[in-house]
């Protein structure tokens, strides 16, 4: 009999306890992401009371009863799970079989492919981010049911003293509109709920950040977290990678003395910080950032 449950993450509910299925090749070469696989929806149990996902593989169901034949048993497997997680790294053409068979029965399914490290111990962004789908696609499946041909959302990150909240609540209002039209995938710290891995989340949302904005204040420059955790990849990401570094100065502070910031041109004149400004000159900074935005999606 299944149980109500509730997950913690996002803080909306799942009622009841779900199966997820693994499709891929039963060869050693695909273990890692079995194990990765798994990893990540143990990150999703452990969000929920009471209930762990049941994840399987179908040669993990061995030996097949003698009544049944293999495909019986293998439709058997696709008919009675909640969520398909599907290994397309090699084409294999039992996998895409399987996965035609899936999407023909309107399964919600998640397709992988071979982007992640073979070392197991490097794997955490990937295991995280898998959760984070796998949580979603739970809650809705039907997003995930039919194949559909997406845009790809520029990854934005907003880096913000929390001393500066009502000019961050101000630029995410003009924010909104992108973010509602599907145009840009928001990351900001007030998404993460009680018990969210906080580091990690931050972690994983600045590897993935095609655009930074940065709200830069004398308490921004002189927050720890900030300058040892954040703006280091950014920086990074910015030479590697070609990140988008968009400074917006909040207040008076050193901003043009830093020698790693002031490479980059602020939105604004420093001369100039928004909380110098009257209403109508600083909304006119909040929408030159969403142009900004937009223009980078």
């Amino acid at each position: 009999m299944r149980r109500k449950t509730f997950a913690a993450l996002e803080g909306d509910i799942i009622s009841m306890s779900k199966k997820a299925l693994i499709i891929q090749p039963f060869s050693s070469e695909f273990e890692v992401s079995y194990s990765l696989i798994k990893d990540a929806v143990r990150v999703i149990s452990s969000k929920l009371e009471g209930n762990d996902i049941e994840i399987n593989r179908i040669d993990k169901t061995f030996p097949f009863d003698s009544v049944r034949s293999i495909i019986e048993v293998i439709y058997d497997n696709l008919e009675n799970v909640d969520l398909i997680i599907c290994d397309v790294s090699n084409a294999n053409p039992n996998v895409m079989y399987e996965l035609g068979y899936a999407h023909g029965i309107k399964k919600p399914v998640i397709l992988i492919s071979r982007g992640y490290d073979l070392n197991l111990k490097r794997n955490e962004g990937f295991v995280h981010n898998l959760a984070r789908i796998i949580d979603d696609a739970l809650k809705n499946p039907y997003d995930y049911s039919t194949p559909k041909a997406e845009t790809p959302k520029n990854k934005v990150f907003i880096s913000y003293s929390h001393q500066d909240r009502s000019f961050f609540d101000r630029l995410m209002i003009h924010l909104r509109p992108l973010k509602k039209q599907g145009a840009i995938d928001l990351w900001v710290d007030t998404q993460l709920q009680p018990g969210d891995k906080w580091e990690n989340e931050i972690k994983e949302a600045l590897k993935i950040a095609q655009v930074a904005i940065l709200l830069i204040s004398a308490d921004f420059l002189a927050s720890d977290f900030i300058v040892d955790n954040e703006l280091p990849p950014i920086l990074s990401n910015a030479k590697m990678k070609g990140t988008k570094i968009i400074p917006v100065i909040l207040k008076p502070c050193r901003f043009n003395r830093d020698k790693n910031l002031s490479v980059f041109t602020a939105i604004n004149d420093p001369c100039s910080p928004l909380s110098t400004l009257p209403e109508c000159k600083q909304e006119r900074i909040y929408d030159d950032i969403s142009k900004c935005v937009e223009k980078c999606s």
